[in-house]
């Protein structure tokens, strides 16, 4: 007799079980949805390890990129200026995205891709006011890409281009003045390089190449060439150059003395 009120509790409690139900799944849906927000996602995203479902605003994603850099953290703030510039194109925000990608590229030591970035933002904002720091820029990343005088100095002359571009299109800038010390910076490095070929080919004997290249180091790269200390051995290696080649009739076939 006392087991019936024990099955009737047991009845009257899957009604009130499946209510809560239907109330939950029904709090669920309109968490899901409306107002093109969604508010689930929203709540418990951190829970779910959903991701970026929640859209940051331009201006959450400027600000956090913005605070990466000031926290040298330029891997999170390139994540989020890229986000920037591909999901906002037309934003307030995106000049400064695509500005700031070259910036972080620059301080990653990624300077190609800093390059790339800084090109592209002169190319499509010629006329923005911050032009002569990012020509400045993309001259310090073109001469960053080759350190070594040992290697070829092409994107070292790019460097030198660009610098000159500077000075001619913003002279008096604050940024003309540091591309005129970093011409002379790639002139000696230019210099450097082209010295250590002619000392090669000057110790393996051909002298005519060393005297060639010897001689349009001190005509292009005077100035580099007082500062690093060559002229005395320069000097040295003509003289040699020279009086070897007249030993050698200077390096011509007995034919072409006489003519033919």
């Amino acid at each position: 007799m006392e087991s019936t009120p024990m099955k009737d509790t047991a009845q009257t409690s899957r009604p009130r079980r499946t209510a809560r139900f239907l109330t939950a799944l029904a709090l669920c849906t309109v968490l899901c949805s409306g107002c093109g927000t969604n508010l689930l996602s929203y709540y418990f995203d951190d829970l779910f390890d959903s991701g970026d479902a929640v859209e940051r605003t331009p201006e959450q994603l400027a600000w956090e990129g913005m605070e990466a850099m000031r926290a040298k953290k330029y891997s999170k703030a390139l994540e989020s200026f890229q986000k920037l510039k591909e999901r906002y194109p037309y934003s307030k925000y995106a000049i400064l995205a695509e500005l700031k990608i070259g910036d972080a590229h620059f301080y990653k030591k990624n300077y190609e891709e800093a390059a790339l970035a800084y090109e592209e933002f002169a190319r499509l904002h010629p006329r923005n006011e911050v032009i002569p720091y990012v020509l400045y820029q993309l001259g310090m990343s073109q001469y960053l890409i080759s350190p070594s005088v040992d290697r070829d100095q092409d994107q070292t002359r790019k460097a030198m281009e660009t610098f000159q571009r500077l000075m001619e299109l913003y002279p008096g800038t604050e940024y003309a003045s540091k591309a005129k010390v970093q011409i002379l910076e790639c002139e000696k490095r230019i210099a450097a390089h082209e010295f250590r070929i002619a000392r090669m080919h000057y110790r393996m004997g051909k002298y005519r190449a060393a005297q060639l290249r010897l001689t349009r180091l001190q005509e292009e790269y005077p100035q580099a060439v007082e500062k690093l200390g060559y002229q005395q051995d320069i000097d040295k290696m003509l003289a040699d150059c020279r009086e070897c080649l007249n030993r050698q009739g200077d390096g011509k076939s007995i034919w072409t003395r006489l003519g033919f």
